[in-house]
């Protein structure tokens, strides 16, 4: 609050020794807010223990509720300490100072300063005060202990020469006190500066405030008016920035047998992986229970603890795993049917419950609905449901079909989508099987839960005729188009047209399809590339089940194809995870040319060439990505570096974008 001040109080006189008027002030400025910092202070080596401690204009103080937070101070060494209030995360940097390091930071060190410490008396804890929530424990009887001498034998690592003592070290350690050899080990050209530090200490302070809001705001859902909550969501909503997006989907159809009961886990161990090919979204499998294993059948939609793929700790401790690692988390939204739980008094299965919320009092029946929630003509329905399925609406016969006209439905679908973000973590969406519901729905359910993007699984018909697939498909993608403005532009589409066309041209070695009337790409990416996510399989027409797979010996040149043009490109986990090395390597490879070369997801494409054996495009203005597919030599002129090369596939990089 306004005129309230932040204070370290510690165990040590330099930091109040309990005593808060005594302790450290903290400053800030409107720049720096809400990080704080303190001044450089010269403190006696030793063990430290200390609180963050928020004092009111009145004098009230209020303590953080956690455990003490311990650090080592050493002789002629500078600590820098990375904290938040209320938790027990800390990240503490010990770095070497020269002579004139200590000159410079006015410290001035005297005999007794560099001699061990003698043993205190035990401080008295901290007064409680009517603010205080939890007074510092005292854990000081020991004392502090005697500096860490230097090592005088040269530290050896494992494949390099010894790392001599006249080199200026750093020690490095955990947030538990103890030492992370691995990091101390680290020449000194690794040493954090203190501008790089006080840049991730604001980047902590941001994700620390942002989970702190989510929790607040799961806590206060069903207290908050709709309209109130709605938009404190939108304040803590990162939105995606699409040309920098590259989505993975995070299981295939099998994954449900693969992970033996936490699937989470799996993925959750690829996690930097992912993060080092430069995977910003992961899309996991649905997470509800569900009478199909993989998860496509929901039933009791906040029993996440009765999923194939893991329980809920276990996914929610993957979401906090990949937002370190800066990697979205997508979930797959499975809502144009569900299936009941129970029986209604003629045996159909239209009659579900809320089960898996029961700690919630205030979730108590959201998600109960019967025979009023499907739509008429269904075979699950008793007839008293408001209406029958949308004109364009397609069936689906396992399981009831769900009226999303319903005032109730949109309600209870809300409530939940909010609660799998606030609670579970999650902060994207991919819609399932959306051609079974109106799209309006689709941009209804994005506006009351505020995720950081979302996309739509219309999977339509293309056009054939007798000699296969017909090379004009502007149909088809202007009918995705018609569906992404009927969502308010709030959820992008699966490029089906670029997969259908793609995958045709590769495995016939007809590049020609390539290019389209206006010498566009014939897809969705061609027309309305930035709400077209682009992909070459998934765990439908792909893995397993295989119903519409992309050629496999040509994965690698369609996969040159989507991540160097516009769009927002998708991977397959199969391609990453299970086919190799090499593979996952080249797409790698790829990724990193994007990256580089700066594409956006609404770049220009000038196809310089679309014949059956060879098909060429520079994309970018000016141009930074040149590719070539097919198996007709090409080459460019010297404006190119070559980036990366394969069967049936080229990339160049601009030498500009290189220098």
């Amino acid at each position: 609050n306004v005129g309230d001040t932040v204070w370290v109080v510690g165990s040590v006189p330099e930091l109040g020794s309990w005593e808060v008027k005594e302790g450290l002030q903290l400053e800030t400025t409107a720049d720096s807010f809400p990080l704080w910092k303190s001044p450089q202070v010269p403190i006696i080596p030793g063990k430290i223990q200390f609180k963050i401690v928020i004092l009111s204009e009145n004098g009230n103080a209020r303590w953080e509720g956690t455990k003490n937070k311990d650090v080592q101070t050493f002789e002629s060494k500078r600590t820098q300490v990375q904290c938040a209030f209320n938790s027990d995360d800390m990240l503490c940097a010990t770095m070497k100072m020269t002579e004139k390091d200590l000159e410079a930071a006015g410290v001035k060190l005297s005999k007794a300063q560099m001699d061990p410490a003698p043993e205190p008396a035990a401080p008295e804890p901290a007064p409680a005060t009517p603010d205080t929530a939890v007074p510092p424990e005292t854990e000081q009887g020991e004392g502090y202990p005697a500096e860490v001498p230097e090592r005088t034998v040269p530290l050896k690592t494992e494949d390099g020469p010894p790392m001599q003592k006249s080199q200026s070290r750093h020690l490095f350690r955990l947030s538990d006190g103890s030492m992370q050899m691995d990091m101390t080990k680290t020449p000194s050209l690794m040493m954090m500066d203190l501008n790089s530090f006080m840049e991730e200490a604001e980047a902590e302070e941001k994700h620390v405030n942002e989970l702190e809001e989510r929790e607040r705001l799961n806590q206060q859902q069903r207290r908050l008016a709709s309209g109130a909550l709605l938009q404190e969501m939108k304040n803590i909503t990162d939105a995606a920035d699409a040309s920098d997006t590259v989505l993975l989907q995070g299981f295939n159809w099998e994954s449900h047998q693969a992970g033996k009961g936490n699937w989470y886990g799996i993925v959750e161990s690829k996690v930097e992986m992912f993060a080092d090919m430069g995977i910003t979204d992961i899309w996991l499998p649905p997470c509800s229970q569900s009478v199909a294993p993989q998860g496509y059948l929901p039933s009791q939609l906040f029993n996440l603890d009765a999923s194939a793929y893991g329980k809920k700790d276990q996914l929610k401790q993957l979401l906090a795993a990949m937002r370190q690692k800066g990697i979205r988390g997508m979930a797959d939204i499975v809502i144009n049917h569900r299936c009941g739980d129970q029986q209604d008094e003629q045996g159909r299965w239209n009659v579900f419950t809320t089960t898996g919320i029961e700690s919630r009092k205030s979730f108590a029946g959201v998600m109960d609905w019967q025979g009023w929630a499907i739509t008429l003509g269904d075979k699950f329905s008793d007839g008293t449901g408001e209406r029958g399925p949308g004109q364009y609406d397609d069936k689906f016969d396992a399981a009831p079909d769900i009226d999303h006209g319903n005032k109730k439905v949109q309600q209870s679908i809300a409530i939940w989508m909010r609660w799998l973000r606030l609670d579970v973590g999650f902060d994207a969406w991919r819609f399932d099987f959306v051609k079974g519901y109106g799209a309006e729905y689709v941009g209804l359910y994005c506006k009351k839960s505020h995720p950081s993007w979302a996309v739509g699984e219309l999977w339509l018909d293309m056009r054939y005729d007798d000699s296969g697939l017909c090379y004009d498909q502007n149909e088809h993608r202007q009918n995705t188009i018609n569906w992404i403005n009927a969502t308010d532009k709030e959820s992008a589409a699966f490029d089906f047209t670029t997969k259908g066309i793609l995958q045709e041209a590769c495995r016939n070695t007809q590049y020609w399809r390539l290019k389209d009337s206006e010498g566009k790409p014939p897809g969705l990416l061609g027309w309305m590339p930035t709400q077209a996510v682009t992909f070459l399989d998934n765990h439908d027409t792909g893995s397993t089940q295989a119903h519409w797979p992309f050629p496999g010996d040509k994965v690698l040149v369609g996969y040159a194809y989507l991540l160097t043009h516009p769009g927002i490109p998708s991977i397959f986990w199969d391609h990453v995870c299970d086919w190799g090395d090499d593979c996952r390597e080249r797409i790698k490879v790829l990724l990193k040319l994007r990256q580089k070369a700066e594409i956006k997801v609404d770049a220009k494409v000038k196809i310089l060439c679309a014949d059956a054996d060879l098909y060429i495009a520079e994309i970018g203005e000016p141009a930074a990505l040149r590719v070539a597919l097919g198996p007709r030599s090409s080459d460019a002129d010297g404006a190119w570096q070559m980036g990366a090369n394969g069967n049936d596939y080229k990339v160049w990089i601009s030498k500009s974008k290189t220098s």
